[in-house]
Formats: structure tokens, C-alpha cells, sequence
């Protein structure tokens, strides 16, 4: 009688766990894991896709912090790792409050990792998120079907009007509509 009720215990035991089992898995993978990492002077905000039906390479956008004195603000040169949008503190610590905000889910590190240069940067099939601060490093990713309205929601906190021309441009190129867009206002945009 009681191996019987040992064998009864153990099969019940495994039928829970067989049941929960399905649930917990997929709760883990839904789960919604907040950006920590806080905006400093060093903090950098990487965005880059390459699109399914890809025919040519997309360069990745990247946003920096300088004083609104330095002269590289209101600008964005092309370099090895992107093109880099220099915008104020202000301004970045309104983007880490803009991706906060998002139903992203972050993988964040201590360890501050390198920017990939156009010879060596991947991507898996989403809008790939990097951040960069003192604090460490954080990457997300937003599926392609919801790129664009996601994208959007991140403008106000652009007031540099060559960041916000630069972020606007690179979502033209996912066929994103940019109501006003002017493609002819930083002609410099080609050169450099």
C-alpha cells in the first residue's frame, strides 16, 4: 500500500510540474526586463537594422552626448561604427527616459562593451537597440512589424535639429513615414 501511494505522489508530482512547466517557460520569455542604466556624459545610443529585403548596407545611427559649446554638436559624422549624432545630456537623458518607457525588454551589463564598426556589426533580424553608459551595457531589439510607430515615439526627445533630421532620415530608409520630412536640408549628409 505504500509503494502504491509513493508511486501515486510521484506521478502527481510530475504532472504538475509537466503542467507548469509550459507556463513558466513562456512567462519567462515575455517577461519585460526595465532599462536601469542611467544617461551620463558618456552614455551612446546605438539603433541599427538590416532589413529582410536588404540590397544594399544600412549604416547604423548612433547618439552621443557633447556640451551644446562643443563643435561637433548639431552635427553627425559618418564613422566607423555609425553615423553619430551629437546631442546634450538633457537630450540623452530624455532618450533613456523615451526607451524606458517602451515595453522593451533590456539585457544589461556591468561590462562596457565596444561599438562593432561597419566590418563587423550583425544583426538579428530586429531594430537593434546598444547602450552605452558608465554604468555598463544594455541591448534590446524592436520586432520590425512595430519598428516604425516605436521609432516615432522617440522624436520629442530630440531637440538638436541635426540628431532629430539624422533619426528621421535613417527611418525613411525602412519606409517609415516622416510627415515634413525635408531629405535636402543637411546636404552635407552624403559627404560626410
Amino acid at each position: 500500500m505504500s509503494k502504491m501511494n509513493c508511486m501515486a505522489r510521484i506521478v502527481s508530482l510530475l504532472l504538475v510540474m509537466l503542467a507548469s512547466a509550459p507556463w513558466t517557460s513562456s512567462q519567462g520569455a515575455n517577461q519585460h526586463h526595465a532599462l536601469t542604466l542611467a544617461a551620463d556624459k558618456d552614455s551612446v545610443v546605438r539603433f541599427f537594422f538590416v532589413p529582410a529585403y536588404n540590397n544594399y548596407f544600412h549604416v547604423a545611427l548612433l547618439f552621443r552626448v557633447v556640451e551644446e559649446n562643443d563643435p561637433r554638436w548639431n552635427t553627425a559624422p559618418l564613422l566607423d561604427v555609425g553615423r553619430t549624432a551629437y546631442i546634450s545630456l538633457s537630450e540623452m537623458q530624455g532618450l533613456f527616459a523615451a526607451l524606458s518607457a517602451e515595453p522593451l525588454s533590456w539585457e544589461e551589463s556591468t561590462k562596457i562593451e565596444d561599438l562593432e564598426t561597419y566590418k563587423t556589426i550583425r544583426n538579428d533580424g530586429r531594430m537593434d537597440i546598444k547602450i552605452l553608459s558608465s554604468g555598463g551595457t544594455a541591448k534590446s531589439g524592436i520586432p520590425p512589424k512595430q519598428m516604425c510607430e516605436t521609432l516615432t515615439r522617440f522624436d520629442p526627445a530630440l531637440r538638436t535639429p541635426r540628431a532629430l533630421w539624422e533619426f528621421q532620415f535613417f527611418r525613411r530608409q525602412f519606409d517609415c513615414l516622416v510627415p515634413n520630412f525635408d531629405p535636402k536640408a543637411y546636404p552635407d549628409h552624403v559627404l560626410k
